[in-house]
């Protein structure tokens, strides 16, 4: 199936050509969902890097590509859906300049021409609205890393390529190395039915600054016709700010993160904050969530029913 870019340029042939391409169920529900994704894919240069039906089976999909959260967002260069979480700490979900593509995969001169461009829209990207550098061309870590694995042979071949590369005890070659270790790493495995924030976390990792940048927010083609973005939990809100004023009780804060569990309350907490739902999974995820049975005396109520009922049985 054509990409993008050959179905618009097909259908201009004449009208034959548009009724063909308009025919196609898969790309009348993009032009209809997913309008924004066809024209930021133009943008970043990556109109022709994926086809019409890869990108409608991430239009049906609805969970994260590296666990088992539903995955909010479209990660563009591969057109896979993520999760906030593994946005952050997958780094197959990361981009990274040219020159840190030489740096951190060791490659040479000649083969950082075969790597794709990333055009980035100017504006302003992740959580702290941080603008984009004027005329930044960036590439996928994931490419970058296949790309130095082929050159030097095996994942291990180039690890030890990067320690050679950064063997100084100096502070700027030790973070560098850091960065480099981090971007070279294999994604967290998730088992199914794991909550990926309780799992180990790599939290103090330096960023290189691009987090979030060739992402967007995806729509979800739940049935024909009905597509669904997703929904934030104003109640995980108010439960970390709760937290971070040091007014959640102690009790609260166990129910939520287990002391045996080993994680940092401020990371679990922060996670659940930025944790997208589906409709139907935000209803059961709202009758059980601290911070909004406090702010929906409704919820709170039908909270104490449940319990009293359970209590009887």
């Amino acid at each position: 199936m054509l990409d993008p870019q050959s179905t618009v340029h097909f259908s201009s042939v004449c009208f034959l050509a548009r009724s063909l391409a308009h025919a196609s169920h898969a790309y009348r529900d993009l032009a209809t969902f997913a309008r924004d994704t066809l024209y930021a894919l133009g943008k970043l240069g990556l109109a022709g890097a994926h086809s019409i039906a890869d990108l409608h089976a991430a239009l049906r999909a609805e969970q994260c590509t590296s666990c088992n959260d539903y995955g909010v967002f479209l990660f563009l260069p591969t057109a896979k859906r993520c999760c906030w979480e593994c946005l952050r700490h997958n780094p197959q979900l990361h981009l990274l300049s040219l020159k840190d593509a030489k740096r951190f995969f060791v490659l040479s001169k000649r083969s950082i021409e075969k790597l794709p461009r990333i055009h980035v829209i100017p504006g302003k990207y992740g959580i702290t609205q941080k603008p984009a550098p004027e005329h930044c061309i960036l590439t996928s870590v994931a490419a970058a890393r296949a790309l130095g694995i082929q050159q030097h042979g095996s994942p291990d071949k180039l690890a030890d390529a990067l320690s050679k590369r950064y063997s100084s005890r100096a502070h700027t070659s030790s973070r560098l190395l850091l960065l480099g270790r981090f971007f070279q790493m294999e994604p967290r495995p998730v088992a199914c039915g794991q909550d990926i924030l309780f799992l180990p976390t790599l939290a103090n990792i330096q960023s290189n600054g691009l987090l979030g940048m060739a992402s967007l927010p995806f729509p979800s083609l739940l049935s024909p016709g009905h597509a669904e973005t997703g929904l934030w939990c104003e109640g995980c809100s108010s439960t970390l700010r709760q937290y971070s004023v040091s007014q959640l009780r102690g009790d609260i804060l166990n129910t939520i993160v287990p002391p045996e569990s080993g994680c940092h309350p401020t990371i679990v907490l922060m996670g659940l904050e930025r944790r997208a739902y589906l409709r139907k999974a935000f209803l059961r995820h709202i009758k059980h969530c601290y911070g909004a049975l406090q702010m929906v005396p409704e919820l709170r109520d039908g909270a104490a029913a449940r319990q009293k009922a359970a209590r009887k049985h």
